[in-house]
């Protein structure tokens, strides 16, 4: 845009109060990412689950061989934090700037590290079938 003007009665709010309000948009923002994430990372755990009692080697279900069990409990285990991390965030909301910014920043760190964990465990538990477009993992 060029040679454009806008008279002061367009301003919305305060002159300089803005950012506030901008810091707790995106505080608001990464909490809803965040539970949109933990939704992503149930579905991908409970899709594994299923898969492992369905797939078959060596005559029985992979989801019987015990280092899989651990490799879906460590699944769980970040799933579920991630949730209490999403709750903490959300909750912390209404709090004062700081503690809702560590708070939205923290669930975010988390969440991501635990994300990433649970769709690579995923795909490798599904094995060559996690990397194909038939599934949703």
């Amino acid at each position: 845009f060029e040679n454009v003007s806008v008279g002061a009665d367009a301003l919305i709010g305060a002159e300089g109060e803005a950012l506030p309000l901008i810091e707790q948009v995106a505080d608001e923002a990464t909490a809803a990412i965040c539970a949109e994430a933990v939704g992503a990372m149930g579905v991908a755990h409970q899709m594994t689950v299923e898969y492992s009692r369905q797939r078959k080697q060596f005559g029985t279900p992979i989801g019987k061989f015990q280092v899989l069990q651990h490799r879906m409990v460590d699944m769980f285990m970040e799933h579920e934090q991630s949730i209490s991390m999403t709750y903490m965030a959300t909750l912390k909301l209404g709090e004062d700037p700081v503690e809702r910014k560590k708070a939205a920043s923290a669930a975010k760190v988390r969440i991501g590290q635990s994300g990433r964990f649970v769709g690579q465990e995923s795909i490798q538990i599904h094995g060559g079938m996690g990397m194909t477009e038939e599934l949703a993992v």
